[in-house]
């Protein structure tokens, strides 16, 4: 869940939240929510423009005051997501606009290898040696993606000036809807049938990228 908010992305992971996922869950068995954050670093003007995007993740077991001291360690690097080179210019038969498709989709197929492994032991559960030393249970589930708005864009497959969670047009960002009115939640399972379909008019409509979008 990645929750926009001036600009900046914050997670929340509600307890009440992660209560009642643990009460779907088998007796003696442990809830972990996955934490994840991303941020594109430039590093350098020489040598073409160097940049750097590293992954993150922890979980939400540990407590905050020990999980954001940078001190405790508690945020380990799991993978270093791939920076496009600038676009090419006057190449026939591929444009910017097809260059940077092909770089979103790269970059969600990437996403979908690292985090599809997580689909299986989140429904199944994995056992994991506990810091009491007893084997127990554990369910990982993803609660959250730290991230500014331009990568939660670029991580949802939608265009800059839209909102991650809802399908808000540009025209309404920050406007209060009407009780009744709200706008439409963003649904993956729906932009997947319509990836299925090829239905790139859809896509347009909903300000969705034509990639194939895991998140």
């Amino acid at each position: 869940m990645v929750v926009g908010h001036a600009g900046i992305s914050l997670i929340i992971f509600q307890r009440y939240l992660a209560y009642s996922l643990q009460m779907t869950l088998p007796v003696g068995s442990t809830l972990i929510p996955l934490l994840f954050a991303s941020d594109g670093t430039h590093l350098t003007n020489y040598s073409g423009d160097k940049k750097l995007w590293p992954v993150y993740m922890t979980i939400g077991n540990i407590a905050s005051k020990f999980r954001l001291k940078p001190s405790m360690h508690a945020w380990l690097p799991i993978a270093f997501l791939p920076m496009s080179p600038k676009r090419v210019m006057k190449v026939l038969g591929w444009s910017v606009a097809k260059q940077e498709l092909e770089s979103l989709d790269m970059t969600n197929r990437i996403l979908e290898y690292i985090l599809r492994p997580l689909s299986d032991v989140g429904n199944n559960g994995v056992d994991m040696i506990c810091s009491d030393e007893a084997k127990g249970c554990c369910y990982l589930r993803v609660a959250g993606w730290t991230a500014d708005h331009s990568e939660s864009a670029t991580i949802h497959a939608i265009y800059f000036n839209r909102y991650p969670l809802c399908e808000c047009p540009a025209n309404a960002l920050g406007d209060d809807p009407l009780p009744g009115f709200e706008h439409y939640k963003r649904d993956p399972i729906r932009y997947q049938k319509l990836w299925d379909a090829k239905d790139t008019t859809s896509f347009q409509t909903l300000a969705v990228k034509p990639v194939a979008n895991f998140l």
